[in-house]
């Protein structure tokens, strides 16, 4: 009997002193509610991973969610409950058909030098003459085209896959073709989630993108030689597209990392974790990035640190920050899907200035014309295949108009039964823009 006493006494005090040196598994609760990663310190090197084969290449700056501080106090209310657009505009337009193609059109549509240029789901890539909209050349892809193409010294490129595309800008024919050895080969719009691929950037006759494994690649435009590459630790997909600023690269990989890359010691400077999958281009103006994601948050970054100067929230889990952004004056205009709405936020501080209803889902960037924004939104249910809706859900409807940002008004709305993906480009007054019909639509908004 004491024996077992003992033994029982024993096996208390050994749960005792493994509790006790067990570490603490609750998770970090950041100021706004939610679970945020464990605190990194600001400054801290790059803590090695568990595999050797896994350490990062270089220490850089890391920031988390913890480390930023909230300039705004976040609205205890989801947007739409306060300042909305409600007035609601009698010009209803008719958008002219420009071009027709056979197959779906989500790329950019890139107008220079009185040419149109883009690509298609079907691996084709067109050059239209934008006077009399005949085809000036074509050039067949490896995959389906959703990037923006880009026109340097009389080429043009773009990407599309894990493919890097230089052409002659006049007669499309082929330069280079820079096909990275990368072992993963899933777009994100194969799930659903997004719609167009991470796009080119293109610096001092050095063309830079993104292959699907999350590798960073510098391709030589004169040679089409691979010049140098950043690996990732782990495979994450580029969801923003590259964008150069004073000689740094930025880009966000899915999980919701900003990098900044500097071109000239070829290192990442920073990484700024912001979450929410912010498959959004961002906009950089002024040293400031602007960006948002499906986290319901809305970020201004210090382009040179990394830091976060202001992020917006909403309390609505359905507001996602997911077709990009404009500035105009003192606002910055973010477009969001699921609210069906493009919101203003003071450009410098983040104060909620107001919303404006675009009817459905906002999957592109907003565009700016003179003080009017111009934006495109769409049925996205209509868009993702597979997806088990109601067939009147299903149906493909869009919606492009202009606002008015000062007398906060909808000047002109055109409705359309197509969906429309593909970012609306302006040139000399008209904009185009593609739709999963094969369209290419154009409006003068001169005439507006």
């Amino acid at each position: 009997m004491k024996k077992n006493m003992l033994t029982v006494l024993l096996c208390m005090i050994l749960m005792v002193i493994f509790s006790s040196c067990s570490e603490d598994t609750e998770p970090y609760t950041s100021v706004l509610g939610e679970v945020d990663p464990p605190p990194v310190a600001v400054a801290a090197q790059v803590a090695p991973p568990a595999q050797a084969e896994e350490q990062p290449l270089i220490e850089h700056l890391i920031i988390t969610q913890r480390d930023m501080p909230l300039v705004l106090q976040p609205p205890r209310a989801r947007y739409t409950s306060e300042k909305e657009l409600t007035e609601y505009p009698t010009l209803e337009i008719e958008p002219n058909i420009f071009f027709e193609t056979n197959a779906a059109i989500r790329s950019t549509i890139l107008a220079e030098s009185g040419i149109l240029y883009f690509g298609n789901e079907y691996n084709e890539f067109y050059a239209l003459d934008v006077n009399t909209s005949q085809v000036l050349w074509t050039f067949s892809t490896d995959e389906a085209v959703q990037t923006r193409p880009v026109l340097e010294n009389g080429k043009i490129i773009f990407n599309a896959g894990n493919s890097l595309y230089i052409l002659d800008a006049v007669t499309g024919e082929e330069i280079h073709i820079i096909r990275y050895p990368s072992n993963y080969d899933i777009r994100m719009s194969h799930d659903s989630t997004a719609f167009n691929d991470s796009h080119v950037a293109v610096s001092d006759g050095i063309a830079y993108f993104v292959a699907l494994n999350g590798n960073f690649v510098a391709v030589d435009i004169l040679s089409g030689e691979i010049a140098w590459t950043i690996e990732t630790s782990t495979r994450r997909l580029v969801v923003s597209g590259v964008k150069y600023y004073d000689g740094k690269l930025f880009y966000v990989l899915s999980p919701g990392i900003l990098f900044a890359v500097d071109i000239q010691t070829r290192q990442v400077l920073f990484e700024t974790h912001i979450g929410g999958m912010p498959f959004n281009p961002m906009t950089i103006y002024d040293g400031r990035i602007y960006i948002g994601g499906r986290n319901r948050k809305f970020y201004c970054i210090d382009a040179s640190t990394g830091e976060v100067i202001w992020r917006s929230h909403s309390q609505d889990t359905m507001t996602w920050f997911s077709g990009g952004s404009v500035i105009i004056g003192n606002n910055v205009f973010a477009t969001t899907s699921d609210e069906d709405a493009i919101i203003a936020f003071d450009k410098g501080t983040g104060e909620f200035q107001r919303i404006y209803s675009i009817l459905s889902f906002g999957y592109t960037p907003p565009l700016r014309h003179g003080n009017n924004v111009v934006v495109a939104s769409t049925n996205i249910r209509a868009a993702m295949i597979g997806n088990r809706v109601s067939p009147e859900r299903s149906i493909p409807r869009s919606y492009v108009m202009a606002i008015d940002t000062e007398h906060h008004t909808k000047l002109w709305i055109a409705p359309l039964d197509d969906t429309v993906l593909s970012p609306p480009t302006i040139y000399q007054d008209v904009l185009y823009f593609g739709s999963d019909s094969g369209v290419i639509y154009s409006i003068d908004l001169l005439l507006r």
